[in-house]
């Protein structure tokens, strides 16, 4: 191979990497609300990482931060990560890097809403609601004064002899 073009080579090789990490977005243009003034330490964010369709993608692992204040983060089924943020991360204003799982050829980042819950968030079973009484039937009017439930049952008459018999 000729010096030609292996310094070729290493150029386009050098300026497709700067290229990319120009391309990523950063922590600060992800996190940061519109007032970044405001930010509390501790306070969480969600992304969501989605494909070039729309639809979630799982297990992206979402690196930002150098050193002590690096994150690392693995999507949900959701696609939602939790990230903590932190005003070193927005100070430093460090690169966000998104590592795809199998298949997944291209992503997008958006800020979930806060408060956000994962569609498919089980929740723990509820207790069936009580069951509700049932209706009273209907009687034949009798001269008999009608019960509630609250007060005593009145004994059980008997039939009275049919005239005629």
């Amino acid at each position: 191979m000729s010096l030609r073009r292996a310094l070729l080579t290493i150029v386009l090789t050098s300026t497709s990497l700067l290229t990319a990490c120009a391309l990523r977005p950063t922590y600060k243009e992800l996190v940061a609300p519109p007032n970044a003034a405001n930010i509390t330490p501790g306070q969480m964010v969600a992304l969501r990482v989605v494909d070039g369709s729309g639809k979630p993608v799982e297990g992206a692992r979402v690196r930002a931060g150098e050193g002590r204040t690096r994150l690392n983060v693995l999507s949900d089924a959701d696609g939602l990560v939790k990230l903590e943020a932190n005003e070193a991360l927005l100070k430093e204003n460090p690169l966000v890097e998104v590592v795809l799982p199998k298949g997944v050829t291209s992503y997008r980042l958006q800020l979930a809403p806060s408060g956000e819950a994962p569609a498919t968030l089980e929740t723990a079973p509820q207790a069936p609601a009580a069951p509700e009484p049932a209706p009273a039937t209907e009687t034949p009017a009798t001269d008999a004064p009608a019960t509630t439930p609250e007060a005593a049952p009145s004994p059980v008459q008997q039939p009275s002899a049919t005239p005629g018999t």
